[in-house]
């Protein structure tokens, strides 16, 4: 039986493009670490560090007791694991937070599908229940919502299968990709089909 472990990042870049896990996970291809990824760290690093002194009404959320920053999470049993950037904890709930070095304003699927899969380890790990996560983006940390239901759960559930499945059979799986997104991608190269 397979047994494998995935990243939490897999998922979102499984969003971006199938292929990217492929190369990641089963050809192992470690590209050059571009120079975004180091920006998106600083930033990562900077928020937390306002987070401490931030009016947290943005959040609209009733007797936060604390915020836990860059929590480590894994699960055998959802085959996943990541570090969240940061978790509110309250009496009632859990909220997950993921910081965004990008003023685009839009949720997309994978920042929704990350979210998820962090909930449902965070929910796991310290059986809290998490019914929503924030994304701030930018230096402003502008906040949006994501509600955390089932349907998003599952999707993110079918997203970690289809990567499993990429695992078990070793294939190259289509890749939905258009020009715009194959131009920023590492891997490029490696896409014997692409433009």
């Amino acid at each position: 039986m397979l047994q494998y472990n995935i990243p939490v990042s897999m998922l979102r870049q499984y969003c971006f493009c199938p292929r990217i896990p492929y190369f990641y996970i089963v050809r192992s291809i470690k590209p050059y670490e571009q120079p975004w990824v180091k920006q998106g760290i600083d930033e990562h690093i900077r928020q937390q560090m306002l987070m401490k002194r931030r009016n947290l009404s943005r959040f609209n959320i009733n007797n936060i007791g604390f915020i836990k920053d860059n929590v480590e999470l894994y699960s055998e049993k959802l085959n996943l694991h990541g570090i969240c950037d940061a978790v509110i904890e309250t009496a009632e709930a859990s909220f997950v937070l993921e910081f965004k070095n990008s003023s685009y304003y839009k949720i997309s699927l994978a920042t929704s599908v990350q979210l998820a899969a962090y909930a449902m380890l965070y929910e796991e790990n310290f059986n809290k229940h998490v019914e929503k996560g924030f994304v701030l983006y930018g230096t402003k940390a502008k906040t949006l919502e994501i509600k955390i239901d089932q349907e998003l759960k599952d999707r993110t559930l079918d997203i970690r299968d289809k990567i499993l499945e990429t695992i078990k059979r070793s294939y190259i799986p289509n890749s939905p990709a258009d020009e715009t997104k194959c131009s920023q991608c590492e891997f490029f190269n490696f896409c014997a089909d692409r433009y």
